[in-house]
């Protein structure tokens, strides 16, 4: 008798190959078999009617404080996930100098907005070393499997102290990190995360860490993950200019080729008007044709903030709306009121001149209601929606609900990734991974970390813009293999039993929700996913009927170089 036995299902493998119907055995947390199953299981279920699939792995997450709180693995164990990836672009927790974790948790309070005031309580910073970190986490009751990279910011901080916020590192502190990065890889991380990235600067406000490093350290540090992958947040993200993010990242690949290493760089997405991804995708597809493994990450949602009204947000950055909202977020809230009932400042508001290439452009058909303390009925209905089904103006709308909820609106702002034919064309790029849903991170202003059931409810089963197997092995094998994780991502006797059972008529995402259960009551938006019968990790069951069970097999994983 198996240990569990999953019936009739169609099994997605994870191969890319055509779906087949039949059955999946595991015994002591691997797969047994696959195909016909004559021998019952203690546990049976019947997967009739649903996807049976690996589990999803996650390789962008900001986890590495939360798991020290909360190991659960939420919020992306509600969408399939069953393995994460933390220290993305070089942020993270470890390694970690006596007395140095202030100044690494203010930095991820102002780059990845995790509040400072729950990570002072919830990160105990028992260790230095990133394999001190590891232990830790293995020692937690995990709800999902995690791996992760060496984040540059912390490694830099690490050996250098305050230095490495100042200059380039000497010989001798090369070295060190060197070192410091060789111990990691041995205790089974990933590679070596870093950033370039403009917006990221530390809790001074200063440039973070890794982007102070010169040519010679950041290329002695690709140097040492030989057959491993490393990982950058490019400098030219934001550019729209082609030519300069060729450029750069053709830098990135050449350290990557002496290397004999793998890449991934981030972020790279699909919007009007910004149409550069054929021409990246093409040179991509020339670096892989010569045996390199580049691989640029992409998401399969829209990017997206969330504007509030009681707290500082980018609601006053709104294109033609910054003068009249000039000093907003100094007012009280009885000031704050008084000015959205202003009608002159309503009328100026509503004259603004549209910037269509601006993420931030008012386009009120994307924008979406998502909290409405006073209606929560609205929630998921567009802004333009409700203006058009109560005769109003989108700003006497827009202005009329944050009165009614005494400021406690919040909505849901596409800025990126928001042209669908160029989302499509990025995710089935053969070349490209499918990731950057920076869960653990802006935790009151985003939820890309939706993006599974978004893929496959959306965009596989209610639009057909992806075929189901392309897209399962997006989200499964293709991660897996990048980023060195051997025995994750497939259907095949011998891996480990990591699978999801999908009813895909009930794939939907839940509404968000702001819940105040962060250390010390700190609030996080939530946003959950429907559709999922099962999800096994290391062959317990984490979710039954989209809820969590409580199970904590969650593992430690390391990656393989090859």
């Amino acid at each position: 008798m198996h240990d569990l036995v999953l019936r009739g299902g169609l099994l997605v493998d994870g191969s890319g190959d055509a779906p087949q119907a039949g059955d999946v055995a595991v015994d002591a947390g691997r797969i047994v078999a696959v195909g016909r199953v004559d021998d019952e299981g203690r546990e049976e279920v019947d997967a009739s009617d649903c996807w049976v699939t690996p589990g999803f792995v996650d390789p962008h997450t900001h986890l590495d404080a939360q798991l020290c709180w909360d190991p659960s693995g939420s919020p992306c164990a509600a969408h399939g996930v069953t393995s994460v990836v933390l220290g993305l672009c070089g942020f993270g927790v470890a390694p970690c100098p006596p007395d140095g974790g202030e100044y690494l948790l203010r930095a991820l309070e102002v780059v990845e907005e995790i509040p400072y005031g729950a990570t002072r309580l919830g990160v105990p910073f028992t260790w230095e070393t990133w394999r001190e970190y590891r232990d830790h986490l293995a020692q937690q009751p995990l709800g999902v499997n995690v791996a992760g990279f060496v984040p540059h910011s912390s490694l830099r901080y690490a050996v250098m102290g305050d230095r490495a916020r100042q200059g380039v590192a000497t010989e001798a502190e090369r070295a060190a990190m060197v070192a410091a990065l060789e111990d990691a890889l041995d205790a089974g991380a990933i590679g070596f995360a870093t950033s370039r990235g403009p917006n990221h600067v530390d809790g001074f406000g200063e440039p973070v860490p890794s982007r102070h490093a010169d040519e010679a350290e950041l290329a002695a540090l690709v140097a040492t993950c030989r057959g491993r992958l490393w990982q950058i947040n490019v400098e030219t993200k934001f550019s729209g200019d082609a030519e300069a993010l060729r450029s750069e990242v053709g830098q990135y690949v050449e350290w990557t080729r002496r290397a004999g290493a793998r890449m991934t760089w981030t972020p790279f997405y699909a919007d009007r008007g910004v149409e550069i991804w054929d021409e990246v995708l093409e040179e991509n597809a020339g670096w892989n044709a010569e045996g390199l493994r580049i691989a640029p990450q992409v998401t399969a949602v829209p990017i997206t903030l969330l504007l509030r009204f009681d707290e500082r947000s980018v609601f006053t950055a709104i294109p033609g709306w910054t003068e009249v909202l000039k000093g907003y977020f100094s007012d009280s809230p009885e000031e704050k009121k008084r000015r959205l009932a202003d009608p002159e400042v309503r009328h100026v508001m509503k004259q603004a001149e549209p910037v269509p290439r601006n993420p931030l452009n008012p386009d009120f058909e994307q924008w979406t209601l998502t909290v409405v303390p006073s209606a929560p009925e609205l929630s998921g209905r567009s802004l333009a929606q409700l203006a058009r089904d109560t005769g109003r103006d989108p700003v006497d709308a827009l202005c009329d609900q944050i009165l009614a909820d005494d400021l406690g609106t919040l909505i849901d702002v596409p800025i990126l990734n928001r042209h669908v034919p160029g989302v499509v064309d990025l995710i089935s790029d053969p070349h490209t991974v499918v990731g950057l849903g920076d869960a653990g991170a802006h935790v009151m202003s985003v939820t890309n970390y939706r993006y599974p059931t978004f893929l496959l409810g959306e965009l596989v089963h209610r639009r057909g813009l992806v075929p189901l197997e392309a897209a399962i092995r997006l989200l499964t094998s293709a991660p897996a293999e990048l980023h060195g994780l051997a025995d994750r991502g497939r259907i095949r006797e011998g891996a480990a039993a990591d699978l999801c059972v999908i009813d895909p008529d009930r794939l939907a995402l839940d509404p968000v929700e702001v819940v105040h259960d962060l250390p010390g009551g700190a609030p996080r938006l939530v946003q959950g996913g429907r559709g999922f019968r099962a999800v096994y990790v290391n062959g317990e069951r984490t979710i039954a009927d989209d809820e969590a069970t409580g199970s904590r097999p969650g593992q430690m994983l390391s990656a393989q170089a090859s």
